[in-house]
């Protein structure tokens, strides 16, 4: 798979999870030129849940299934202040096993 096609598919994926009702996404899919671009927006996002809207980032955590332990061991970590990076990349991370999951089920290989 293409990076930018890759990198477009985990942005569309990751904004689906941020839906706030039926058409808002507090992450909006953008055309992100490589995963290290998209990281970095997504981080600065992350940021401002953290800071503005705590219990709604718990829920999207929660919806993404990220790995309870995994985010057990962020937040008790003593350097807080790249939370909102560590995040991103936990985020990225599972919609990239996500999105292999699905082409593996759609090509039969599971």
């Amino acid at each position: 798979m293409a990076e930018n096609t890759k990198v477009t598919e985990i942005s569309e994926f990751i904004s689906k999870y941020f839906m706030i009702g039926n058409s808002n996404s507090l992450i909006p899919v953008a055309d992100f030129i490589n995963l290290d671009e998209l990281r970095l927006y997504l981080s600065q996002k992350l940021s401002y849940l953290m800071d503005n809207k705590y219990d709604s980032l718990i829920n999207i955590l929660y919806r993404i299934d990220v790995g309870e332990e995994k985010l057990s061991k962020l937040f008790s970590g003593t350097n807080r202040e790249n939370i909102s990076a560590a995040l991103a990349d936990l985020i990225i991370e599972r919609s990239i096993q996500k999105a292999e999951f699905r082409q593996k089920y759609k090509n039969g290989k599971l």
